[in-house]
């Protein structure tokens, strides 16, 4: 399943190639918010997306109060998933390209519960997600396995949709998620997960496990995100409000 292309994927696009075509020079400062709402005839919202996606692309830095600088028209790194705040964090597979492989009902024996840390013999709809970065590249930036709750199966329905999975969750059955939990740890590639991202058997990747748990204490859904080191970084920024005399180092 390939999402439909959004407005602030268009733009976004449409800015990857100004920078490629020499519009602006490295170094230099893209137009203010401002001035592209003008150009697209778009809400700042969706500038302000697309600036974020051009971040993530490696092409430009972001600094709140500043207009954004152009810092190469060739990204080497990979993707970077760029995140600032709990909501960024949830955002992540909009800014990428996902298809959905399978899904399918699995029972937790003894191997799978021990990695998922639920009881041996409970339910899972378990869902497999391929995700390329939207600059078009061939290779994969990452590959996810996301189990769901059996309780809540019927999401599978509307995998078509476009939605995240925690969307999609929070959309049908009205959950509110208190927490997300994620951990970030190196690990070696699989055959599968070799095979997958188009890397060798036992190379370095980046992997993630992130849990939402529910207003009551639910584990709705874990997942588990696979990232080649080459093609893929994480990048945490936490800004402190100098103002106020509540938050010490």
């Amino acid at each position: 399943m390939t999402t439909m292309k959004s407005r602030y994927r268009e733009i976004a696009e449409q800015l990857i190639d100004d920078i490629r075509s020499g519009t602006w020079k490295l170094g230099g400062k893209l137009p203010t918010e401002g001035d592209l709402v003008d150009r697209f005839g778009a809400s700042r919202a969706t500038i302000r997306e697309s600036l974020r996606e051009l971040e993530s692309s490696g092409y430009i830095k972001r600094r709140r109060g500043t207009r954004s600088v152009l810092i190469t028209n060739d990204p080497k790194q990979g993707f970077v998933n760029s995140v600032q705040s709990i909501g960024e964090l949830l955002q992540y597979s909009r800014y990428t390209d996902s298809q959905v492989l399978t899904a399918d009902s699995v029972i937790a024996e003894a191997s799978l519960a021990e990695r998922l840390n639920v009881p041996e013999g409970s339910r899972w709809l378990r869902i497999e997600i391929m995700r390329h970065a939207v600059d078009g590249s061939s290779l994969p930036i990452g590959y996810s396995e996301i189990y769901v709750d059996n309780q809540y199966a019927d999401i599978s329905s509307g995998l078509d949709d476009g939605k995240d999975v925690h969307s999609l969750l929070e959309d049908k059955y009205n959950l509110e998620f208190r927490s997300v939990r994620q951990t970030l740890f190196a690990s070696k590639a699989s055959a599968n997960v070799a095979s997958r991202l188009s890397i060798p058997v036992d190379s370095v990747i980046l992997m993630t496990r992130t849990e939402f748990i529910t207003n009551d204490d639910v584990t709705a859904e874990i997942g588990f995100g696979h990232f080649p080191a080459d093609r893929y970084r994480v990048e945490i920024v936490l800004e402190r409000d100098l103002g106020s005399q509540q938050e010490t180092l």
